[in-house]
This record gives C-alpha cells, structure tokens and sequence, in this order.
C-alpha cells in the first residue's frame, strides 16, 4: 500500500488545523474561499481549496475529490473535509448517499445550499427575511430569468452591479461575511436535518471554521 503524504501546512505552524474544500461549481465557490483564505483566515488554519479541470460536479464526483485528497495525504483528528454543492439540481437519493458517507467519516463535512451556492452570496448584502411571499418563491425555484441568468445570479447583479460565476468582487462581500452568518443561522430551523430542506444555507458553519469561531461547527 502507498504511503500517505504529509500535507504541507501555514509555514511556521505545524499544527494549525486544516480546512479541504470542494465544490460542485468550478468558479463561483473557488473565488470566494481563496478570497476568504487570504482575507480572513484565523493562523492557526489552513485553507486548501480543491480545483477541477471537469466539468463533472455532481455530489458523488465532489466526494471523490475529497475522498481522493484524503488517501493521498495524512488527515489529523481535527482537519475537516468540505463537500459544497448544490441541492437545485440533484436528486435526494443522490445527496443522501453523499450524506451518509459524511457520517462514517468525522473529519467530512456535508455542506448544502437550497437552491445553490449564490444564496450564500446574496445573504451578504440583502436580508430575504423581507421578502414576501412571491420573492421568497421566486428564489426558491431560482428559475432562469434570460439567457444567461437564473433569479438568484441576475438578483446580485442588480444589487452589486457586476455578477458572474467566474468574475465577481468576493472581497467586497466578504466585509459583511458577519451578517451574512448571522442570517444564513436564522434561516437554519432544522440544523439536524442533513441539509436545508427549504430555502437555507449551511455555508455559514464552514465560514465559522475558516474564520475560527467554534459554536456549531
């Protein structure tokens, strides 16, 4: 059998614990995690973003990229493993049978947002429990609104100015990544369930590990 490898860890501390993440989506999560990891990252943390050349982003394909990191490197009592995807397009059965590998391995975390990962990003700057009834459906079913975007991506549009998957301002939202937390926690009303069954993300426990704040992690 091949020997593991150490990972290489934040220069001059050896222990500082390490956070893997890997997403379904091939841009938008990535240049919001290595923003965070530059601009908020705690120094006892280590920040390893999974990057993909595929365009293969169902649950199981963002599992065996996790699972694949971790027969190749040695993995610590307290590092965490991070599968980020999507409920919107994926069966239960699917994201069941990812979630229930999650539960045979204490260092993976499963990480779903009901609809996608731009609730997560909307949370930064807009408060959805102002939302009446139509909005709040609107975003639920997140249905293509033109050509080129669904609800939820032509919302930030309009709220930043500037929205695409791969060209966005992380930076500028990640000043109000506090609120945003605090809103995506107010939204989790069953933090048992294995994911968000309704509109909800659980983005904000893996913000709280990045960051170093140990409550509900």
């Amino acid at each position: 059998m091949r020997k593991r490898k150490d990972f290489k860890r934040r220069e001059g501390v050896k222990s500082a614990r390490l956070v893997v993440i890997a997403a379904e989506g091939r841009n938008t999560e990535n240049i919001y995690f290595e923003s965070m990891k530059v601009s908020l990252c705690t120094s006892d943390v280590h920040v390893e973003v999974l990057h993909r050349d595929s365009n293969e982003s169902s649950p199981e394909n963002v599992y065996e990229q996790i699972r694949k990191f971790m027969s190749e490197y040695n993995i610590e009592d307290d590092d965490q493993l991070w599968i980020v995807v999507d409920k919107d397009k994926w069966k239960d059965k699917m994201l069941s049978a990812v979630a229930q590998y999650c539960t045979q391995n204490d260092n993976l975390r499963f990480c779903v947002s009901n609809p996608c990962f731009e609730l997560w990003l909307l949370l930064h700057i807009e408060n959805i429990a102002t939302y009446n009834e139509e909005e709040m459906a609107a975003l639920k079913m997140n249905r293509k609104v033109n050509t080129q975007n669904t609800w939820l991506k032509k919302r930030l549009k309009d709220l930043t100015g500037h929205y695409r998957e791969s060209d966005y301002d992380a930076m500028a939202l990640l000043s109000h990544v506090d609120i945003a937390i605090e809103r995506a926690e107010k939204l989790d009303t069953t933090p048992t369930d294995r994911w968000p069954q309704s509109v909800g993300t659980r983005v904000y426990l893996l913000a709280k590990s990045i960051i170093g704040r140990k409550d509900n992690i």
